[in-house]
Formats: C-alpha cells, sequence, structure tokens
C-alpha cells in the first residue's frame, strides 16, 4: 500500500488527506494515546489549540504535491468526496502487510468566515471545506511512517484569498488547494531521543515565533530535519535544521513559500518557580519571484522564557513572561535590531478564568520585530490588523475572561470567551486602535462548534475591520 500511495502522488496531486486531531485547553507535555496508539510530542504544552498527533513531524521537497496550481472547482470537489467517502467508509478495514496495522485518521472542517475593512469597498463572504486525512504506519518498534494531506474547496468564494483574486474584497487567506501536508520517518534513537525527517508540523513554547498557524483550513508545515532529546521528566532539547516552509497562503500565492536554509536551538528545564526555557532561531527566508527575491524577513532571535503554574483545588495561577532579541540574518538587505517582551497572567476560579497580558514587538532601528513564522493570529487580536508588525513596533494590552459550562442541555463543554485589546505604537507611543474579541466554543451532534467575531476601532492605523467565524470540525 506504501507503494500505491507513492504512485497515486506522482498521477494526481491527491494522496491521502491530513489528520489535525486538535483539542483546546491547557496540556501537560506527558505522551497522548489516540485510539490506544502512544504518540511522543515534539512540542511544549500550549493554550489553546493543540495537536494530539504532532509527534510527527515531515518533509521530502522533491514531492511537491499541489505547489504547481489549484484545480478547478469540479475536480477538487470531486476528488474531496471520493476520498472521504472511501477512507470514512473502509478505514477500519486498511492493513498493511505485517503484524501491525496502520492507524488511518482525519478530520472535515467547514467554515465560513466574513470580513469588512473600510479600507475596501466591498465585504468578504467565504465558505470553505477542509478535508485531511493521514495514514501512521509503525514499520518497527522504533521506526514510524507518517504521510497525509488536505484539500480545500470554497464552497461560496466572494472574498480576496491572496492569490490575486476579488482584489476589492478584503483577505480571508484561505485558498482552494490540494496538496500533500505531511510526509515524514520518525525514528526512536531511545526512550528519551527522537529523530525526525521530512515535511512535519514544528511548534515551540506559545507558537509566537514557530507555529502551525492551526486556525487556517491549509496548516502550515516545514521541511525539516527535527531532533528532541528528554532529560527525564525536568528538562527537553530540541535542534533541526528547515529548508522550506509551506505557509497557509498555498501554493499559488507568491509568498506562499519560504525557502533557505534555516536551524533552531530550544531548551527548556522544569524548576521550583516554573520552566526556563531558551530558543534560538536563525531563520533563512527567501520568497516571491525567483527574478526579485524577498529576503527582508531572514532574522535571528534569541531569548528566554518563563512558564509558572500554581494549582490548588478549584484556584489556580498562570504566570508566563518572555523576553528576546531579533537582528538581520542571511540574505536580509535590512540591518536592523528589535526587541520583544511579553508579560503575563491567567488566574482560575473554578470554571472561571480571568487575565492580563502585555506584549511588544519592538520598532528596532531599520525594521521592525516580526513573527513571521508564529501562529500569529493567537496574538493582537482575531481582526488580522496586526499579522505584519507595524514601522513603529506595537505594544499590545489586553484583560480577557473565559466561562466554562461541562454541560449546557444538549451542548457539551460550552465555553465563552472575551478580551479586550488597547494597541499603541512601541515608538512615539500614539495609539493605534483597539479591539475586542468574542468566541464560544461547544460541542454538538459529535461535532466541535466554533464561532466568533472580532472588531477592531482604529485611531491612527489601520482601517475599521470586523472579522466573523463560525467553524464546525468533525474527526473520523
Amino acid at each position: 500500500m506504501l507503494l500505491a500511495l507513492f504512485n497515486l502522488a506522482k498521477k494526481e496531486p491527491v494522496i491521502t488527506l491530513f489528520l489535525s486531531l486538535c483539542r483546546t485547553g491547557p496540556q501537560n507535555s506527558s505522551n497522548i494515546v489516540y485510539n490506544n496508539h502512544t504518540f511522543h510530542p515534539s512540542f511544549s504544552p500550549l493554550e489553546g489549540e493543540q495537536c494530539r498527533g504532532v509527534l510527527k513531524t515531515g518533509a521530502v521537497s522533491q514531492l511537491q504535491v499541489g505547489d504547481q496550481g489549484v484545480f478547478s472547482k469540479k475536480h477538487t470537489s470531486i476528488m474531496l468526496g471520493a476520498f472521504a467517502s472511501i477512507f470514512s467508509a473502509h478505514h477500519s478495514a486498511v492493513a498493511i502487510d505485517g503484524d501491525t496495522p496502520p492507524i488511518l485518521f482525519g478530520e472535515t472542517q467547514i467554515r465560513y468566515e466574513g470580513a469588512k475593512n473600510d479600507a475596501f469597498p466591498l465585504r468578504s463572504d467565504g465558505i470553505s471545506q477542509a478535508i485531511r486525512i493521514g495514514l501512521e504506519y509503525r514499520i518497527t518498534d522504533r521506526l514510524t511512517f507518517l504521510a497525509e494531506g488536505e484539500g480545500v474547496y470554497a464552497v461560496l468564494d466572494d472574498y480576496n484569498d491572496g492569490t490575486g483574486n476579488n482584489p476589492l474584497r478584503p483577505v480571508i487567506p484561505n485558498p482552494e488547494t490540494l496538496e500533500l501536508n505531511r510526509l515524514q520517518l520518525q525514528a526512536k534513537l531511545s526512550d528519551e531521543t527522537y529523530l525526525t525527517i521530512g515535511r512535519q508540523v514544528l511548534a515551540f513554547d506559545d507558537q509566537r515565533f514557530i507555529g502551525q498557524a492551526r486556525f487556517r483550513q491549509n496548516n502550515q508545515t516545514f521541511d525539516a530535519v527535527h531532533f528532541t532529546h528528554r532529560f527525564g521528566a525536568h528538562a527537553t532539547f530540541q535542534a533541526g535544521y528547515i529548508n522550506r516552509v509551506n505557509r497557509p497562503l498555498g501554493g499559488d500565492n507568491i509568498n506562499g513559500r519560504f525557502k533557505g536554509g534555516s536551524y533552531y536551538l530550544n531548551a527548556g528545564v522544569q524548576t521550583p518557580i516554573g520552566r526556563i526555557g531558551a530558543f534560538h532561531y536563525a531563520l533563512d527566508l527567501t520568497t516571491g519571484l525567483a527574478a526579485v527575491p524577498n529576503n527582508r524577513f531572514s532574522s535571528q532571535t534569541t531569548g528566554i522564557r518563563l512558564d509558572s503554574r500554581w494549582h490548588k483545588d478549584f484556584w489556580g495561577l498562570d504566570i508566563n513572561a518572555s523576553y528576546a532579541h531579533q537582528k538581520d540574518y542571511a540574505e536580509n538587505p535590512i540591518d536592523y535590531s528589535a526587541d520583544y517582551k511579553l508579560a503575563g497572567f491567567r488566574a482560575y476560579a473554578g470554571a472561571t478564568r480571568f487575565g492580563f497580558q502585555y506584549e511588544s514587538l519592538g520598532a528596532g532601528n531599520g525594521q521592525s520585530f516580526q513573527t513571521i513564522l508564529g501562529t500569529r493570529r493567537k496574538f493582537q487580536g482575531l481582526a488580522d490588523v496586526f499579522l505584519l508588525t507595524p514601522q513603529n513596533g506595537v505594544d499590545d494590552y489586553s484583560v480577557f475572561f473565559e466561562l466554562e459550562f461541562a454541560n449546557f442541555g444538549v451542548l457539551s463543554g460550552l465555553t465563552a470567551f472575551v478580551r479586550q485589546h488597547w494597541f499603541r505604537a512601541e515608538r512615539g507611543d500614539s495609539s493605534y486602535g483597539s479591539e475586542t474579541d468574542f468566541v464560544i466554543k461547544t460541542g454538538f451532534w459529535g461535532a466541535e462548534w466554533q464561532a466568533g467575531i472580532a472588531t477592531y476601532r482604529a485611531n491612527s492605523f489601520a482601517a475599521d475591520t470586523q472579522r466573523a467565524f463560525v467553524n464546525v470540525t468533525s474527526r473520523f
């Protein structure tokens, strides 16, 4: 079957469609069990969306399925429907020669997303469906193979997907695509040491600097070699090399891929006051046309962070703090340096959570602090106004409140979340504007439902912006 999978990849850019398997809420970093199979996490625990099977990271740059163009709606719709039907109907019967059968899993996600921006004459409205299916096969006790892909189809495409269509509408970066999402081989060198080679997911700490960008229909993956070692239960060390980044923008976007030789180091140790971590990300990132390459996002970032958790009975307190320094790297034509600062807390009182966070991305000299590979939507508001840091940097002051109900009638795990942001320039201290975000999540009919709205009110930066979304995610 593995041979058939590769033959299919050569004939049609459809090869299996993705896994995901994400859940919400704070988690520990112990091994994760899914379908009676233990996954080894390859990154530290996060708040919010987390991938349950991201032990397996992956690449193989020679297999660039789906990079050469977007298929017609008819073709994409037929292929997605066929794959969903085949895999959902027969996944329990699939077997590969050997004692251990493969694990086949996936998800389907349909989303409405709307955007209104006063800088554009028309609003954007889009309904898109993503189907992801993955196959994991344990070749030996120490060697595991994983292949997965994803397809995104626009049911309603009255939006600018970032590929040049609908330029009079705000961008909603959910382009149609059909591509290989992950293809990786993971070696268990010892009980504490893993090496993963191939197209894979990488996510570190709170995903501010390197993450999966999980909200978007098209996931962010890395063609990389990833090494991780755990020193018992108290310390971790991770290192790796990246030669390509497959961004959520897709292969048809001029900036949808980053190429270049990047490396990273990430380490952490558990202490009486919490986890103390250090990191170094040397990112050589080239995008744009080959004749006119864009290297301005190449950077070298070095920093430290603290994550403390103090919990007892129904009470708890989380404290997070971080500092990083960034400067130009590789072929970046801009000579600059800038600083990053983070400080915040989250308090728990039964089912109620509230907190405050201050985050600063400095203006620097020549260019502001950028986090182009991070899960940027987790930070600085859901209206997506600050995906790129303004020239004068940005200081974000925010407060949030969250209320969770175990069950609410036919709804399971109902959670309501509201956050208020105040944005100011890091240099000059002028008021950029403010934003209010509201999100509600629940389980219903065996699926996860999520809806949210973000309202940005501009003072001196960008234009008034509103974004709304509704997600329905089902896993199989």
